[in-house]
């Protein structure tokens, strides 16, 4: 089933891109906060196919705006929603200000709670949906969506 193995995919490159984000971090590079957005991208698409929401191309980087389409009552939407100032580093952040200048990297502290919270949300979606992130062979074992 298409939906099985989307969700299962997508949370193994978001746990890849989430591991990668914490070596980053670990050596100061200003990528980190770019990657851990690519990381909250992939969870978000794996929880929105559970959801039956399409992500079009011109949305895939609005995490705004697909979580806000999620229903209330997701056990993730709270976190997802405290989550999306990540979107900038997919975006502005990879260009430079029309000053010339480079756009500031996230404070290293609020970076590795959001990293940290990423963690916590790839494991608790691989769960849900019966996940073996180091196997991707497998599909997701559910494709329910998450409720409180």
């Amino acid at each position: 089933m298409a939906d099985r193995a989307t969700i299962a995919n997508a949370l193994r490159l978001a746990n890849g891109c989430a591991s990668d984000t914490r070596l980053l971090a670990d050596q100061g590079s200003r990528n980190a906060a770019y990657l851990a957005e690519q990381a909250l991208e992939q969870v978000t698409r794996a929880i929105a196919t559970s959801e039956g929401i399409h992500i079009s191309r011109s949305d895939a980087h609005q995490l705004d705006k697909l979580v806000r389409q999620l229903p209330d009552e997701h056990a993730e939407k709270a976190t997802l929603s405290g989550l999306t100032w990540l979107e900038a580093y997919a975006t502005t952040f990879r260009y430079t200000l029309p000053s010339g200048q480079i756009p500031r990297a996230p404070e290293p502290k609020k970076l590795l709670q959001a990293i940290a919270a990423l963690d916590e949300l790839v494991e608790r979606a691989a769960h849900h949906f019966d996940v073996a992130l180091r196997d991707d062979t497998r599909e997701a074992g559910r494709a329910t969506p998450m409720r409180k």
